[in-house]
């Protein structure tokens, strides 16, 4: 379309990015909205909801920050999944502390984290054997409303018996029985 000089709308753009996306085909997807958007294509909030987690998701985390600042940039306000992507795909590289820091501007900037980042960032702290972490963010959970369920805490307890830590798999316990009972 855009060699014969069409330029598609940009729900016709994010419904092609998106079978790109889901076909693997991630880095023809970037390329298309670089030369789209050299071209007069205005992105969307869904171009953007589409992109990022793609571009996380295959490990491309410079590129997924380029995406989440251009979104900002372009007035959109950024959501928790789109946080959510590049805070998994840092934790998948072993960048715990820049998932942390990253978690914590969300936070700061007015974009209260929903349950399911939550529940994805105490998962992966648990995956890289973080569970200190995984213990601070369980209790930051429960201290904003959402209760974890009995798994996301079993997970939890045990890496931390595993790892020594025994008085805080205890209090962790504890906070459990006293959510249930609430």
């Amino acid at each position: 379309m855009t060699k014969e000089g069409i330029l598609p709308d940009v729900a016709t753009f994010n419904s092609l990015a998106e079978a790109l996306c889901n076909a693997g085909d991630v880095d023809f997807a970037v390329a298309l909205l670089a030369d789209a958007s050299s071209r007069g294509l205005c992105p969307d909030i869904s171009t953007y909801k589409v992109m990022l987690p793609a571009v996380a998701k295959v490990g491309k985390i410079e590129e997924a920050f380029r995406l989440f600042y251009a979104a900002i940039e372009d007035g959109h306000r950024p959501f928790p999944s789109l946080y959510a992507a590049i805070i998994k795909a840092l934790c998948k590289a072993g960048r715990f502390a820049d998932a942390f820091a990253f978690f914590g501007d969300m936070k700061m900037k007015g974009h209260p984290p929903n349950r399911p980042v939550y529940v994805m960032l105490v998962k992966m702290c648990v995956r890289g054997g973080r569970f200190v972490e995984a213990a601070n963010y369980l209790v930051e959970m429960s201290e904003a409303g959402f209760t974890p369920r009995a798994p996301t805490f079993n997970a939890v307890v045990d890496g931390l018996r595993h790892c020594g830590k025994h008085d805080l798999a205890r209090r962790l316990e504890q906070l459990e029985v006293s959510l249930k009972g609430n």
